[in-house]
C-alpha cells in the first residue's frame, strides 16, 4: 500500500513539475498565430529564447534540442524574407542568431566554458584557425558584422559539439524531435497553404530544408531501427519540408542515409556492395552536374512529376554554380594559401545565370571553408571530420548516418558545419556520437603522447 502511495506521490510531483513547460508551449503554440498576423513575430521569438534559456540551465540535457527547434521554428514562424529573391537582404536572421546566443550563453554557463571545450584536439585546433582566420580577415579589410557572424558558425558547432558530449541525451532528443520538431513542420505546412493560391508549387530557398532533413534522418532511422512506426511518420512528416520546397540536396541528404545506415549496419559484404553503390549514385546525383541535370530530365518525363516541378528546379544551374565557386575559391587559396582571404572576405565568381557575382556567403560548404580558412582551414576540418568518423558504429545507427549524409552530400552545396543556422545540429549529433561510442579526453592525450593507435568502433567492425 505504502509503495502505491510513494508511487502515485512521484507522478503527482513529476506532473506539478511539468506543469510550467506546459503553460509555456501552450502560450507559446497561442502567441505565434496571433504575431503572425499582427505583427511582432521577432519579438515573440526572442521571448521563446528568454524561456527556453531559464529551461537549459534547469535541464542542460535539453540544449542540443532546444537550439535545434529553435532554429527550425525561427526560420519557419518568422521565415527568411530572401525566400523568393535571393537578391534581397534578409534582417531575420539577426533575430534567430539573437534568440540562438541567449540559449548558448544560459547552457554554458550553467555547464561551465572549462567543460564544454573539453572536445578532441581536432576540433580545438579548427577553433584556434578559425580565430586565426577571423583576425586575417580583419587586418585585411573585412567587414567586422561578416568576421563576426562567420565566426559564430564555428564557434556554435564546436561549442555544441562539447555541450552534446557533456549533458546531451539522445532519447530526449528524438522525443523533442517526435513532438516539436514535427509540429513545426505542421507550422510550415499551413504557412504552405495559406500562399499556395499565389504560387502553388514553388522553389524557395533558406535553410528550414536542410534542417528538417537533418531532424528528418534521426527520427526516421531510429524509428526503423526500434519498430516506433510514429517516429517513422514523423521522420517522413518533416521529409515533407524539403519535399516541398524542391531543395534538391535536402532530400538527396534525406536519401543518402537510408544506404548509409543499412552498410554500416549489415554483415553481409555483397549487400553491403549494394548499399556503397546506391550511396555513390546519390553523392554523384548531389554533386556533379550533368549527372544531376540527367536524373532531373528523367524525372521531368514523368506525367505527374512534369506537372508539379517548377520549372527552375529542373535545371542543375545551382549545382554547377557550387562547383564554379569551389574552383574560384582554390584560386584564392594559390594567393592566399594558409588562411585563404579570412573570415568575412567575398568571393567573386562567373555564375552561369547571373553573371559576374561577388559574394561573402560561399554556397560551396568546400568552397566556403578555402575561401574563409585556406589549407590550414581545410587540414583541420578534415582532421575534425576523421574524429568523428572514426566513432561511427552500427551501435548508432542514427547518428552516423545523419552525420555521413551531411559530409558527403550536403556539405557540397551548403556550408552546414560552420554557418550558424545549421552548426548547431551537425556539432551536437557529433557530440552524442562521442559520447555514445565513448570518447576520451585523456586516452587521446595519451594516445598521442605514446604514439600509440586506437581502434575504433568503425575500424573494429570492418
Amino acid at each position: 500500500m505504502s509503495v502505491t502511495t510513494s508511487h502515485l506521490a512521484q507522478q503527482q510531483r513529476a506532473f506539478i513539475a511539468g506543469i510550467p513547460v506546459l503553460i509555456f508551449w501552450i502560450a507559446a503554440v497561442s502567441l505565434l498565430p496571433v504575431a503572425a498576423l499582427l505583427g511582432g513575430m521577432a519579438m515573440v521569438l526572442i521571448g521563446i529564447a528568454v524561456c527556453l534559456a531559464v529551461l537549459v540551465y534547469q535541464r542542460p540535457a535539453e540544449a542540443p534540442g532546444a537550439a535545434m527547434l529553435y532554429l527550425f521554428g525561427a526560420s519557419i514562424v518568422l521565415p527568411y524574407s530572401s525566400r523568393f529573391d535571393f537578391t534581397l537582404q534578409s534582417s531575420e536572421m539577426y533575430y534567430w542568431a539573437a534568440g540562438l546566443l541567449i540559449i548558448t550563453v544560459a547552457v554554458v554557463a550553467r555547464i561551465g566554458i572549462r567543460r564544454v571545450l573539453t572536445v578532441p584536439l581536432s576540433a580545438k585546433v579548427f577553433l584556434a584557425v578559425a580565430l586565426a582566420a577571423a583576425v586575417h580577415g580583419e587586418t585585411h579589410g573585412a567587414a567586422t558584422s561578416y568576421v563576426l557572424r562567420q565566426l559564430y558558425g564555428v564557434l556554435l558547432l564546436v561549442v555544441y559539439f562539447g555541450i552534446a558530449r557533456q549533458a546531451g541525451d539522445q532519447e530526449l532528443l528524438l522525443r523533442r524531435i517526435q513532438t516539436f520538431g514535427v509540429l513545426c513542420a505542421c507550422c510550415f505546412f499551413a504557412y504552405y497553404l495559406a500562399v499556395f493560391d499565389s504560387y502553388g508549387f514553388h522553389k524557395e530557398m533558406g535553410f528550414n530544408g536542410t534542417q528538417a532533413s537533418l531532424l528528418a534522418v534521426m527520427l526516421f532511422i531510429t524509428g526503423l531501427e526500434r519498430g516506433k512506426y510514429t517516429w517513422v511518420f514523423g521522420g517522413l512528416t518533416l521529409f515533407l519540408v524539403p519535399l516541398l520546397l524542391f531543395q534538391r540536396g535536402d532530400a538527396l541528404t534525406f536519401l543518402m542515409a537510408a544506404p548509409a545506415a543499412l552498410a554500416l549496419k549489415l554483415r553481409s559484404i555483397k549487400l553491403r556492395l549494394l548499399c556503397y553503390s546506391a550511396i555513390a549514385l546519390v553523392a554523384l546525383t548531389a554533386t556533379v552536374p550533368f549527372v544531376a541535370q540527367y536524373a532531373a530530365d528523367q524525372m521531368a518525363k514523368v506525367p505527374v512529376i512534369a506537372d508539379v516541378v517548377p520549372e527552375g528546379s529542373r535545371e542543375a544551374a545551382t549545382l554547377a554554380d557550387r562547383a564554379v565557386q569551389l574552383a574560384a575559391a582554390a584560386n584564392t587559396v594559390q594567393a592566399h594559401p594558409l588562411l585563404g582571404a579570412g573570415l568575412g572576405s567575398f568571393l567573386g565568381f562567373e555564375s552561369s545565370a547571373l553573371g559576374y557575382e561577388e559574394t561573402g556567403y560561399v554556397d560551396s560548404g568546400w568552397g566556403y571553408l578555402l575561401q574563409k580558412m585556406g589549407i590550414l582551414g581545410l587540414a583541420a576540418f578534415v582532421w575534425f571530420l576523421m574524429t568523428i568518423m572514426r566513432r561511427m558504429s552500427r551501435g548508432s545507427l542514427a547518428l552516423s548516418s545523419c552525420l555521413l549524409a551531411a559530409i558527403l552530400v550536403r556539405m557540397f552545396s551548403q556550408p552546414v558545419f560552420l554557418h550558424f543556422t545549421t552548426a548547431p545540429f551537425v556539432g551536437a549529433l557529433a557530440g552524442l556520437l562521442l559520447a555514445k561510442n565513448g570518447w576520451d579526453h585523456t586516452q587521446e592525450v595519451s594516445t598521442l603522447v605514446r604514439g600509440q593507435r586506437v581502434a575504433s568502433p568503425l575500424t573494429e567492425r570492418i
